[in-house]
């Protein structure tokens, strides 16, 4: 943003702020607002567009201070910093102000994460300016932008992450060939070391060299948007992509990665005093039975966890379309686990389950139990727990050809068992995700089919 641009905002903006200020102190409903939350702040000061388009903006709320984090832009003065803390403060303070008294603006550097600017701004400022007790000039030189040292490790890891996040979600790109070259334009992150672009240029030429695209070479041109005329140029080859990936290959051969799962102690958790609380405690209790059940509940965690993480919020206008939404998918899934339990088909189609075939001989299959031979068919041919367990999708398929081809199968009851079977026999056996995966096919079959 040049601070030619932002004066002429500040003209305009604060001019007419003063007019909006008296206005709003004047006509301000006496009846109690809704407390306002986090999300509301943000979306009102992106809404008013102060800041530059694309820049992101974070807050929070303590008692009647509301803090405003965001990103210094490189050409920014003290006074340019001054003039947006004012915009986002008094942008809040309209938004509920009976209950916002003061806002600090933070504005974090792009260029160096352990360090932030911060301007304070009170009701009484925005207050004194729209009454024209203070001029804009006397309103600049009493406020003070002051320079902060973030020391915590880890809010600077978290504010450098954001940030690059920001900045990859702003960059633009631009490609197209040029005989069997393709050429590949790239705005630069401020941030990025040289070691970085020659690593994203590589990204992007193994990406252009990928088969199909009739591309021999690539050439990365990376351009600075705030300075003009500034190009770096990469270039590869298809030798030189092959030679690269097959050194970052070997370089990664000896790194060791784990799989590691945290089980979380389902029937021990709680839900926090708040909003929705009845319900909240009712989507626990559905996720513990499930649970029980054997049925996996992590997807449902994560949802739970991230609707607690809104209830901590008062009145936050998100919490009830998510805590319904939960609600439902539960009350589905306790639908699906039912009917995997009960399901019995009706009408002169019905399917019944053959006898079953028990075989004195036990197979030792790879989950580590033992399980019988069950005959079990839809169709002419058999399909044993061994199969099942082997690979349940070829196993569905074989009862699908017996009947004609999927397409004819899944117009066929039997083959409804068939799924719902294997679904079963997977579940026993500690294959929760290919039981669920199944299971989804069995409930879509019957959804479509109506039965």
């Amino acid at each position: 943003m040049q601070s030619r641009k932002i004066k002429r905002e500040f003209g305009c903006n604060l001019l007419l702020a003063s007019s909006i200020v008296i206005i709003s102190l004047s006509t301000c409903n006496s009846a109690a607002q809704a407390a306002v939350s986090a999300n509301d702040i943000v979306s009102v000061v992106e809404k008013a567009k102060i800041l530059s388009s694309g820049t992101r903006v974070a807050a929070a709320i303590n008692g009647s201070e509301v803090y405003v984090s965001t990103y210094k832009n490189a050409r920014a003065t003290d006074n340019d910093c001054k003039i947006e803390a004012v915009l986002v403060a008094k942008t809040a303070m309209d938004l509920a102000p009976n209950e916002i008294s003061r806002a600090t603006v933070y504005f974090y550097s792009t260029a160096n994460i352990n360090k932030r600017k911060f301007v304070t701004v009170t009701a009484g400022d925005v207050k004194a300016f729209g009454s024209g007790q203070l001029g804009q000039e006397q309103l600049l030189s009493s406020l003070t932008v002051k320079d902060e040292e973030v020391s915590d490790p880890a809010a600077r890891m978290n504010t450098y992450l954001q940030q690059r996040e920001t900045l990859r979600n702003r960059r633009k790109f631009d490609a197209q060939m040029n005989g069997t070259t393709m050429i590949v334009v790239a705005d630069l992150d401020p941030l990025t070391t040289e070691r970085d672009m020659k690593y994203e240029a590589f990204k992007i030429a193994e990406k252009a060299l990928e088969g199909g695209s009739g591309a021999k070479s690539v050439q990365v041109s990376f351009t600075d948007p705030t300075t003009r005329g500034t190009v770096q140029q990469i270039s590869f080859d298809d030798s030189q992509i092959k030679a690269i990936n097959a050194s970052i290959q070997n370089a990664l051969s000896n790194i060791q990665m784990a799989s590691v799962t945290s089980k979380v102690d389902v029937q021990s958790l709680t839900a926090i005093d708040g909003d929705e609380q009845e319900n909240r405690n009712k989507i626990l209790t559905m996720i513990k039975n499930l649970d029980k059940q054997g049925v996996g509940v992590t997807p449902f965690l994560i949802q739970f966890y991230a609707i607690e993480k809104l209830a901590q919020t008062d009145n936050n206008p998100q919490l009830r379309p998510a805590v319904t939404g939960l609600l439902s998918a539960l009350t589905e899934q306790e639908s699906r686990s039912k009917n995997a339990k009960d399901f019995k088909p009706v009408g002169n189609a019905a399917p019944k389950k053959e006898a079953v075939e028990e075989t004195a001989n036990e197979e030792n299959l790879s989950s580590g139990k033992k399980t019988r031979t069950s005959r079990w068919a839809g169709g002419t041919s058999a399909m044993t727990d061994g199969e099942i367990l082997k690979d349940p999708d070829k196993a569905i398929e074989t009862q699908a050809n017996t009947m004609g081809g999927v397409q004819k199968a899944e117009q066929n009851q039997k083959f409804a068992l068939c799924i719902l079977h294997a679904s079963e026999v997977l579940s026993a056996n500690n294959r929760t995700a290919d039981a669920q995966r199944i299971m989804k096919r069995y409930a879509d079959l019957k959804a479509k089919n109506h039965w």
